[in-house]
Formats: structure tokens, C-alpha cells, sequence
């Protein structure tokens, strides 16, 4: 292929990409049509079939996007290279800040468009497209959460280890999703960024104190 029309090629890839995940976060995979995505797109109607080999490739894609932020599994690494500090109180203390601040910054990545989220959101919800890949990474999460609830509280219930893990991950996950804030922040995102930020410190500062790690 010659330079130039690779460059097209990738340019009208990423169009679809976009498009694609745009509506899906919105209407959903069954609510899009391919000519939907290709007029949004400003592509050929067969541009799909040409780059994804058809709708569900196009899919596919989409959710391998979405999942970028959490493919390389950074939480777990954070936790496992930094095993040391479950040794004193203070090292308790950052581990759990580090993690909710890693969880947190994976949602207000300003590079990462706002429909992957939604579009992470809707499957959940849904139970649509849920890959292996996805079904995993999100029960490792919440996992890793529960077992660091586990051990710097000392609290062995399993029940209040998931109330603990789950009153960290779905404030963020819901706020990243939101389909009002995506509407009324896309232009600067500013004000998103900031309220993310807000709202982490309050989830740090609850959890911690959940986890008897800090005095109030």
C-alpha cells in the first residue's frame, strides 16, 4: 500500500473507531446501525467490512480501546512491587491512597475520550460484549480491593471488604460514564477533571477511615 493511502487508511480507521464507540455508548450496539456509524464517520458505506471485517469487528475494537487504561493492569503491579508497606500503619495508609489515586487517574485520563467509559458502563450494565479480558480485569479490581481491605484493616468479613471495595470503584466509574457530564463537559472537560478530583479525596479520606487507618 503506498504511503499515502496507508495514512488514509488510518485516518478513516480511527473516524470509525470514534464514530462507532460514540454511538454505542449512547444507543447501544443493537440501537447502531452500519450506516449509522459510517455517516458519522463521513467513510464509504463499506468501509466497516474493509477495516473490521463487519459490525462485530468493529465491536471488538471498540472494547479493546475502551480497555486500554486497564490492560497493562498497573493497579496489581502497584500493589505487588510495593508489598512492603502493609509492614507499618503510614504504609498502610499510602497503599490505599495510591491505589483509589491509580483507580481514579485511569478515569481522568484527559487523553482517553469520554465514550469508553460509557461504552464500559453499558456493557457492564448490560451484560453485552463482556469479553474475558474485560470480565477479568474488572474482577481483579475489585478483588485486589478486597484484599487490601482485608489486610490493612484486619477485618476478615467478606461482606464488608466488598461494601468497602465497591463504595471506591463505582463512584468513579459512574462519574467517568456519565452520559449528562459527557454532554455538558465534552468542550473543555475542565470542570469534570475537577470534581473527579474532589470526589477522590473524599472516597480516600472515607475509606481510610472505614479502614480505621485514620482518626476523625
Amino acid at each position: 500500500m503506498a504511503k499515502h493511502n496507508y495514512h488514509v487508511s488510518e485516518e478513516t480507521r480511527r473516524k470509525l473507531l470514534s464514530a462507532a464507540g460514540e454511538l454505542f455508548a449512547f444507543r447501544g450496539v443493537d440501537g447502531t446501525s452500519v450506516r449509522d456509524i459510517t455517516s458519522r464517520a463521513g467513510t464509504m458505506p463499506n468501509a466497516i467490512s474493509y477495516h473490521f471485517g463487519g459490525k462485530d469487528g468493529l465491536v471488538s475494537a471498540c472494547m479493546q480501546c475502551a480497555l486500554g487504561n486497564w490492560s497493562d493492569k498497573r493497579i496489581m503491579k502497584y500493589c505487588k512491587e510495593n508489598e512492603s508497606l502493609f509492614s507499618t500503619r503510614d504504609g498502610c495508609r499510602q497503599m490505599v491512597s495510591d491505589l483509589i489515586d491509580i483507580y481514579f487517574r485511569s478515569y481522568g485520563d484527559e487523553t482517553q475520550p469520554k465514550w469508553m467509559n460509557m461504552l464500559l458502563l453499558r456493557s457492564v450494565l448490560t451484560g453485552q460484549w463482556i469479553g474475558g479480558e474485560h470480565e477479568q480485569i474488572c474482577r481483579q479490581v475489585l478483588e485486589l480491593f478486597c484484599d487490601v481491605f482485608h489486610r490493612v484493616s484486619g477485618n476478615d468479613d467478606r461482606m464488608t471488604a466488598i461494601c468497602w471495595a465497591m463504595s471506591i470503584v463505582s463512584p468513579a466509574f459512574l462519574l467517568g460514564a456519565s452520559n449528562t457530564d459527557f454532554v455538558s463537559l465534552s468542550s473543555s472537560g475542565t470542570g469534570s477533571r475537577t470534581f473527579l478530583r474532589r470526589l477522590q479525596s473524599t472516597i480516600t479520606e472515607q475509606a481510610l477511615f472505614t479502614a480505621g487507618l485514620i482518626d476523625k
